[in-house]
């Protein structure tokens, strides 16, 4: 842990260099969090966070003889309860959609202004420009599924941020059912998912979030691949959750280029370590269908995705690489991406990660199903580091989608190590959500 806190140091020093020096704008005044109010005291969140404190000590001790369906709802209780930390209803599933108007960056304030979502979709390419932040470099479908359920609701925002968090809880349910579709004894089993569901990260910025959504949908892709893994015979719902997973997440941002390539990596590993096929004809499917689709839309709905794409791509790149044109700004952004992913994993799971023998790995377990699956999906998010992507370096929420894939590296540990764990990453939550403030 102490080295975890110097390399920390260093990092933040080198960051605060470039920033004295003027070579970054926009910088984090907290180090590495993007946006953060605060440090601030939230009072009447004391409640929920005591609440959270009890709930998830029962949920420890008792380990393995809780069910499925008990473990699943104490992880989405606890999503709410620590966002209820933020000082009650209206700042935990309210505000955090229609604050800071003037800032020029929410889905909301776009999505309160369609009238009719035919006309605003066909006209989508054509205005891009135009939105706001947020709006402008995702596709269309980012703000109208905000559309869809403020419609439903009469225009309630509390019932957005409710159905958003209910989605987001979907993930707990896919996660534990990729814990059991490899193996993980019961007792493991409930501590990751419990660890899965106190992460800074994922208890943050779950909850009503767009990229609290986007991470049900790509853990819908990840279940469909590890079934593809692991199962003698082909399995059809494997291959149907891998195409629901990779439509959904790529029409809802266009950073699911990232399960693209994961799948890409694990279809050719299969291919050349077991000579079977089943991921390269999930990918091959989800292809098809996908192009079928994009087709579909341009021309019965008039929004043409690829000119999306391309566009979002020329807004967060104006001047090209930015390794060449803004190479220090390019580097401290790069810093804070990495450290903010790390803070909101949690500062015990990073410092975990650096001892494999506490956690009973070796180096035949990173052949195995979930290691390969786990350093795919953490080299692609290098690899999307490396080309610039995340320009803010505001990844703890935007690369939401590669924590599941970072939990799978301590499948091997057992209960008393992951008890640790858990209480040390439930702590670290209940700290940050009572003290502080994160716009999304």
């Amino acid at each position: 842990m102490l080295a975890i806190v110097a390399a920390w140091a260093c990092l933040a020093a080198v960051n605060a260099a470039l920033i004295a020096a003027g070579f970054t704008t926009g910088a984090p005044a907290w180090f590495p969090i993007s946006i953060f109010t605060g440090p601030t005291f939230h009072g009447s969140g004391i409640p929920f966070i005591v609440l959270f404190a009890i709930l998830l000590a029962w949920a420890v001790r008792s380990g393995a003889a809780l069910k499925g369906w008990q473990v699943t709802l104490t992880g989405f209780a606890l999503i709410v309860l620590g966002n209820l930390g933020q000082g009650g209803v209206d700042a935990a599933f309210v505000r955090p959609f229609t604050d800071f108007p003037d800032w020029g960056i929410q889905y909301y304030h776009d999505a309160i202004r369609i009238t009719a979502w035919n006309d605003w979709l066909a006209s989508f390419n054509a205005n891009q420009l135009g939105f706001f932040e947020h709006t402008k470099t995702h596709p269309p479908f980012a703000v109208l599924i905000h559309h869809l359920f403020l419609g439903m609701s009469g225009g309630s925002v509390l019932f957005l941020g409710a159905a958003f968090t209910v989605l987001t809880g979907v993930s707990i349910f896919l996660f534990r059912h990729i814990l059991r579709v490899l193996r993980v004894p019961a007792a493991e089993m409930n501590l990751l998912t419990l660890l899965f569901s106190v992460l800074p990260a994922v208890n943050i910025y779950g909850a009503v979030t767009l990229d609290g959504v986007i991470l049900t949908t790509s853990m819908l892709f990840l279940l469909g691949v590890v079934l593809l893994l692991t199962r003698e015979r082909f399995s059809p719902s494997g291959m149907v959750m891998f195409l629901l997973g990779m439509l959904l997440t790529n029409f809802l941002t266009y950073g699911g280029v990232f399960l693209v390539a994961v799948a890409g990596i694990l279809a050719l590993r299969e291919i050349v370590t077991r000579k079977r096929y089943p991921v390269t004809i999930a990918c091959a499917v989800s292809l098809v269908v996908f192009l079928g689709a994009l087709y579909a839309i341009k021309h019965v709905l008039g929004y043409d995705h690829i000119r999306g794409f391309l566009t979002a791509s020329a807004l967060e790149n104006p001047n090209g690489f930015r390794g060449f044109s803004e190479p220090l700004v390019y580097l401290s952004t790069r810093i804070e991406s990495v450290c903010e992913i790390a803070l909101f994993f949690a500062l015990g799971c990073c410092a975990a990660a650096f001892h494999p023998a506490r956690l009973n790995l070796s180096l035949r377990d990173v052949q195995s199903d979930e290691g390969m699956v786990m350093l795919s999906g953490v080299g692609v998010l290098l690899a999307m580091l490396l080309a610039g992507a995340f320009r803010t370096g505001e990844t703890a929420r935007c690369a939401l989608f590669i924590y599941p894939y970072l939990v799978l590296l301590f499948t091997r540990a057992d209960s008393r190590v992951l008890k640790d764990l858990v209480i040390l990453a439930g702590a670290q939550t209940a700290a940050m959500q009572l003290f502080g403030g994160y716009f999304w």
